[in-house]
This record gives C-alpha cells, structure tokens and sequence, in this order.
C-alpha cells in the first residue's frame, strides 16, 4: 500500500510540473497533468489549462466539439473527456493563482474570481480518482454533469 501511494505522490509531482503552452482562456501556463484539448466542428485545435476553462471556452465562445480530450491526472496521458472520470472542487488548484485584493478601506484581503475555481481534475481510472479525492477532497463528477454546468 505505501508503495501505491508513493507512485501516486511522484506522479502527482509530475502532473502539477508546467509546461510550454498557454492556456486559450486564461493565458496561463499549462500544467501538464490538467491540460485539455478540443477539435472543434472546424477542426481548430483548442488547449487550455484545465477541463474548467475548456467549459469556459465552448460556453462563452458558442463552439461545438467534435472531439474532446483530457489529461489523467494519475499517468499524464491524453483520454477521451467524456468518459473521464472528474473529481471537483478537490484542494488541488494547480492552474489557479491565488489572487486577492483589498476592500475599499485597504483593511482586509478579499480573494477574487479565477476561473480554474473550483478545481476539476480528470482521470481515467476511478480508483485512482478515489485515492486522489481521499488525500484532496471534493466530489466525483461526470463530464455530462460538468458540461451542463
């Protein structure tokens, strides 16, 4: 068991490693275990960051997908996003900067909008996104209940 949960560990620490590309949503950074990638209806190629901005994308750019893809959170791997198995609003925040700003007074620090929250990680495997959400929390999700959203 330690030495599943060590894998586990080392290939989250791969996952979360940034990469070259930059997110079409957000202009951020990809991290290479949460990119997503979309073949639009007129064969564009869309990435972004995460599976949250790519719902993002289609909702506020009107487009339709004919192939969705997202990266396992466990191997790093390319898997169909409709039968990805997605854990949401987990205490993982990758792609998300923690931004924050004060109110009118200059008193308190109040955290702004980001558009990677709340947090949506996407795995092939369920067991594997059941160790995820016991050391992260969050909720199990399909991509029908997130598309929808």
């Amino acid at each position: 068991m330690r030495a599943l949960i060590l894998v586990f560990c080392v290939a989250m620490a791969a996952g979360c490693a940034k990469s070259p590309r930059v997110c079409a949503v957000c202009q951020r950074e990809e991290c290479k275990g949460m990119g997503f990638r979309m073949t639009l209806v007129n064969g564009k190629v869309v990435e972004t960051c995460c599976p949250r901005c790519a719902m993002h994308y289609l909702e506020s750019n009107h487009q339709k997908a004919r192939k969705m893809e997202a990266t396992d959170f466990a191997t790093g791997h390319w898997v169909d996003a409709t039968s990805a198995i997605y854990v949401s609003d987990s205490d993982l925040h990758p792609c998300a900067e923690m931004q924050s700003m004060r109110d009118p007074q200059g008193c308190c620090l109040m955290k702004t909008y980001d558009r990677c929250l709340p947090s949506l990680v996407a795995f092939a495997d369920k067991s594997q996104a059941a160790i995820f959400r016991k050391a992260h929390g969050g909720e199990f999700a399909s991509f029908q209940s997130i598309s929808a959203k």
